[in-house]
């Protein structure tokens, strides 16, 4: 692993745990690290890492004051993001909606600084029987409202927010009973609920391998993973994560975010039962793309899909499996035979609700047929190929 990248895992574990990176050597990128930061979103979170070293040891002065302007940006978007979250939130409760906070929307909570923890969008859960309700109560709220395979999505100017009643996406095997214990299994906070220790370990586990299995996830993921388990290890059960991890297929992936967490954050797993292996180029992964691996490409969910990559990139696109469209069009599950008015269906959802052009399709199709062969090589190098 390169230096700077080196550095990079260093100034991140500084961060979170509110502590001083050690001195970095003279040869140090900084341009760099600013860059990587940003692709990972980390950038206003590493300068508090950075602000505790010596001068002699900071960014030139112009990158130094850039990258204090970048964090307080950061602070001012996610603040506006967490008002109203919690305006929303307090909303909701009063119509005696319960809803499930996942991820992010908790996890800022124990960062030293909130503000820094940033934010793409707000996951949370609620039952099926009141998503429409929580829809409407949205729209009254001015926000924009649109259906998704699994519930709704809805944005303003200030938050945007996934709001699911199956965790069909992250449980790939069993969803409904695996959604209805963490539903069922969450304690409340503040005006809303948040899954027990255990399970909001396990759900952080499960929807980062998949995001590394698929596109790429970045260091943001094991922060948070590396931050949680700190705070609440005496209350985590580890055989009971590793047992969900691996029926989720997902065994490989725990290994590694744990032997990483280990590894390059410190955090003390000395009394923790799991197969513990060399993450260095784990890490490499992690740091190679943004924060949700590739942005930008709407193709890249379906060239990118960890299903048969001996398949072609052009069938991927035009016509994929019906097991890769079950979860959109749900009447592949029962009559795959269906699967011709599938590709029609999605072709025209696609042609004139999104707007692609033919163009657009032919670069973002080579530009996705490259990643897929790239993510590919990295998974067989981590022995990770058959985690789909």
């Amino acid at each position: 692993m390169k230096y700077d990248d080196r550095y990079i895992v260093e100034l991140s574990r500084a961060a979170i745990f509110d502590d001083t990176p050690f001195n970095p050597k003279e040869e140090l990128n900084w341009n760099y690290i600013y860059s990587k930061s940003i692709d990972q979103n980390i950038t206003g979170l590493l300068f508090t890492a950075i602000n505790k070293l010596s001068d002699e040891y900071r960014p030139n002065t112009d990158l130094y004051a850039k990258w204090q302007k970048k964090m307080f940006e950061t602070i001012a978007v996610t603040s506006r993001q967490y008002n109203e979250f919690s305006r929303m939130t307090k909303t909701i409760s009063e119509t005696g909606i319960k809803i499930v906070v996942l991820k992010g929307g908790f996890m800022r909570r124990i960062y030293p600084t909130p503000e820094l923890r940033t934010m793409g969008d707000f996951d949370v859960l609620v039952k099926k029987s009141d998503l429409k309700k929580i829809a409407n109560l949205f729209k009254s709220n001015g926000y924009e409202v649109n259906k998704a395979v699994f519930g709704v999505e809805v944005k303003n100017e200030k938050a945007f927010w996934e709001i699911f009643y199956v965790l069909e996406e992250e449980f790939v095997i069993a969803p409904e009973e695996n959604t209805l214990m963490i539903y069922d299994n969450s304690v409340s906070v503040d005006s809303f609920f948040i899954p027990k220790e255990t399970l909001f370990l396990s759900h952080m586990i499960v929807h980062t391998g998949k995001h590394y299995v698929e596109k790429g996830a970045g260091v943001r993921n094991l922060l948070d993973i590396a931050l949680y388990i700190s705070r609440y290890k005496q209350e985590l059960d580890f055989d009971k994560i590793s047992r969900l991890c691996a029926k989720q297929n997902y065994r490989k992936i725990h290994n590694y975010i744990l032997s990483a967490v280990k590894q390059w954050y410190g955090v003390d797993l000395s009394d923790v039962q799991f197969d513990e292996c060399d993450s260095t180029l784990f890490i490499e992964y992690t740091l190679l793309n943004g924060i949700f691996g590739k942005h930008g490409n709407v193709l890249l969910p379906q060239i990118a899909k960890p299903t048969d990559d001996s398949i072609s990139g052009f069938r991927k696109l035009f016509f994929p499996t019906a097991k890769a469209l079950e979860n959109r069009y749900k009447y592949l599950r029962k009559s795959p035979f269906l699967l011709p008015i599938a590709w029609v269906h999605r072709f025209l959802s696609g042609i004139f609700f999104r707007k692609f052009s033919l163009k657009t399709m032919i670069k973002d199709l080579k530009e996705a047929r490259c990643f897929s062969d790239e993510r590919l090589k990295w998974l067989n190098d981590l022995n990770l190929k058959e985690e789909h």
